[in-house]
């Protein structure tokens, strides 16, 4: 018999907001419910839905559905704005609870469809809370020679939309020395995590590889003490690590 957490939930008849859309941010534990908070102009509120909660933001049905969507998606300002505000909004409730993104732009055109869906998928977003809840999502980023430093664009953009969906976290090629660096640091880090995934396909001068890691909350700071310590050691070889985070487990949902 399925546990009783995953049992969908019965929800209570809702008033909605006439002629709105709505865009949900993520899954996130009971204890969020009831807060509300702003991202850029845009009212963000926890909805309680059994013993989950919903972050959730009204939108206009004219633009965030049909073809009007999906002329907007393929404008890369609007799409780094809508990125941007989905990840400080994830990253805001994931302060106050434990949190699951959605994938961005996970929209619906009306609030009752969402419970739908929400009732549907109720035991799966229960399992990736647990699974989800209490870790953190780093980035390590080797470079050698001369570069820009990561980060110039929005998360999502820059590392969720290039992570493999492969397991294997293999060290980028590279020669001597620096292979051999490069294998230990994979290594090292991926011993600390959970889960981890390679970010495929990103560009930039030196880049030699990225590897997104979900690390237990517990491991973080042993994480920051392992890259700092390689990145003494790397510099004579010309190597530098970044290591970026603690971000909300955008590339493991």
């Amino acid at each position: 018999m399925a546990p009783r957490l995953q049992a969908a939930p019965k929800v209570h008849p809702r008033i909605y907001p006439a002629g709105r859309a709505v865009v949900l941010h993520g899954v996130a534990a009971p204890e969020l419910a009831g807060r509300r908070f702003a991202i850029e102009g845009r009212r963000v509120q926890a909805v309680r839905f059994g013993r989950l909660t919903l972050v959730i933001a009204f939108v206009s049905q004219n633009d965030y559905t049909g073809d009007e969507l999906e002329r907007r998606r393929s404008d890369p300002a609007w799409l780094r704005t809508e990125a941007r505000i989905h990840e400080r909004a994830v990253q805001r409730a994931s302060l106050q609870a434990a949190m699951v993104p959605a994938r961005l732009l996970t929209i619906f055109t009306h609030p009752a469809a969402l419970e739908e869906t929400a009732r549907e998928f109720y035991a799966r977003m229960c399992r990736s809370l647990t699974r989800l809840g209490g870790k953190q999502e780093f980035v390590l980023h080797a470079f050698a020679g001369p570069h820009a430093p990561p980060g110039s664009e929005a998360y999502l953009l820059r590392v969720t939309a290039r992570v493999a969906r492969s397991t294997r976290n293999e060290a980028p090629k590279a020669k001597d020395e620096v292979a051999r660096a490069l294998q230990e640091i994979w290594r090292s880090c991926g011993a600390l995590a959970t889960a981890v995934r390679r970010i495929e396909g990103a560009p930039g001068r030196g880049l030699l590889g990225s590897l997104a890691l979900l690390v237990p909350d517990s491991e973080a700071e042993s994480l920051r003490m392992l890259v700092s310590k390689a990145s003494i050691e790397a510099a004579p070889h010309g190597v530098t690590y970044y290591l970026e985070g603690p971000r909300a487990p955008f590339s493991f949902v």
